[in-house]
């Protein structure tokens, strides 16, 4: 399993590395992509807004809610994020 080879001996590397094993099975013929290095595409550059507002956003419902409100928040933002921007590169790409 190639996730995140920086924290080998990670708490939660170990709590997941299950389920995690699986999910990651299932996805077998995009795994390069997980392998590449930030900040290749598809991730933004450090100056994006919408980085910006998430990260903001976060801040302030970590500040009222708590931190694992604040993550959850932004992880669930950030990928819902980044599929419109793949399809909106992909449909750049079929021209339409």
């Amino acid at each position: 399993m190639k996730f995140d080879e920086s924290a080998p001996d990670s708490p939660a590397l170990a709590e997941w590395r299950e389920r995690l094993a699986s999910y990651l099975d299932s996805q077998e013929s995009i795994e390069g992509l997980r392998s590449r290095q930030q900040p290749n595409p598809p991730w933004p550059e450090p100056d994006n807004p919408m980085l910006g507002y998430l990260l903001a956003r976060a801040a302030e419902i970590a500040e009222a809610e708590g931190l694992q409100a604040a993550i959850t928040w932004a992880a669930v933002h950030a990928w819902f994020e980044s599929a419109i921007e793949t399809r909106a590169a992909v449909i750049r790409d079929l021209g339409a």
